[in-house]
């Protein structure tokens, strides 16, 4: 009897614990399937994930200008792209280098700044063949100087900023340089003759100025506008948008509408940086530098229109060159292209790629 009621105590005790033990059709754990991310909302994605940046970006022009415009262009551009890991901080009017454009591309070139804007007058204190973008009507329209620019031309001056420990993102532009004046419209080589005008502090511009019969002279930009005012010069050239930022309108009567003098923008970041930085970031860095150069490419010639329908309103004499009168200008400064001294300053190869 003992045996018997010890059996029947085991056998409720086996349909108690199979009773506690849940649905026998509950499927065992997946042992491969992946633990749960701890990385954030894009881990296990296939967006790259990019180190948090601060890139300064310097340039000539004031913050008014489509010059700072096309820093932050790119800087909102890139930290859409990465996700808000790049920021660029615009300093304009060189800020960063107290106003000097030669130390801010030089802080670009020691990696104490990471971009710069500057024009290729400037940049040919480090370089001279870069004065080749400013020889004498070497582009006959804006049409001409996109083609050559974005063409086999434009990579070969890039070569030669690239040389410079730097990494070229775009060309941008300053413009056609139209000088101004307040003693009478220049229509041909000989009403320039004489005038006392102010000319960049270039060898190269100096020369052609000197050809076309101009008593040219160097100043700092910041002593132009009394210069003009106080009569110490005739007259000044610069792209218009640049001209009228200073308000050379208020003291000048003419203005001459030529294609004699262009100055592009270089759009520059330090090599070292970019070659530190991974494939998917120099992609897009290299995309959205581009694109910000174009787009200040439509800005700076929206910009120079508006620029000229408002002197014209304001009582400035404007000149557009008749064709003859542009080929007598042109004619006149040619000899540059062949003087040994601008073929040795800027090299045959680099004349040729923008000239055959």
């Amino acid at each position: 009897m003992k045996k018997f009621l010890a059996l029947l105590m085991t056998l409720a005790m086996c349909l108690s614990l199979a009773a506690c033990g849940g649905d026998s059709s509950t499927p065992p754990a997946d042992n491969n399937t992946p633990p749960a991310s701890t990385d954030g909302d894009n881990a296990g994605s296939d967006t790259p994930q990019f180190e948090k940046m601060v890139w300064k970006y310097t340039c000539s022009a004031t913050e008014n200008t489509c010059w700072a415009d096309m820093g932050r262009d790119f800087g909102d551009m890139v930290s859409e792209a990465t996700g808000g890991a790049v920021t660029v901080e615009v300093y304009a009017a060189d800020q960063l280098t107290s106003g000097n454009q030669t130390e801010g591309i030089q802080g670009v070139m020691d990696g104490t700044i990471e971009l710069s804007a500057h024009s290729n007058i400037i940049y040919s204190n480090f370089d001279a063949r870069l004065n080749v973008v400013s020889l004498p009507f070497l582009f006959s329209s804006f049409e001409d100087v996109d083609a050559k620019l974005d063409g086999d031309a434009g990579k070969a001056v890039g070569e030669v900023v690239e040389s410079m420990g730097l990494h070229l993102l775009g060309i941008a532009e300053n413009g056609f340089r139209h000088p101004t004046n307040s003693v009478r419209p220049i229509t041909s080589v000989a009403d320039m003759k004489g005038l006392k005008l102010r000319v960049a502090g270039s060898k190269l511009l100096n020369r052609e100025y000197e050809l076309w019969g101009a008593n040219y002279t160097n100043a700092n930009w910041s002593e132009v506008y009394t210069g003009l005012q106080t009569g110490t010069y005739d007259g000044q050239e610069n792209p218009l948008p640049t001209a009228n930022g200073a308000s050379i309108q208020e003291v000048q009567k003419y203005v001459t509408y030529w294609t004699g003098v262009y100055d592009c923008i270089f759009f520059t970041m330090n090599g070292d940086l970019y070659n530190s930085l991974s494939p998917e970031l120099q992609k897009i860095v290299d995309e959205c530098g581009l694109k910000a150069a174009q787009n200040q490419r439509v800005l700076e010639r929206q910009g120079d229109q508006e620029v000229l329908e408002a002197w014209k309103a304001a009582g400035v004499t404007v000149t557009e060159l008749t064709p003859e009168a542009a080929e007598e200008f042109r004619k006149t400064a040619e000899s540059i292209y062949t003087e040994q001294e601008f073929v040795d300053m800027i090299g045959q190869d680099l004349i040729d790629a923008f000239t055959k």
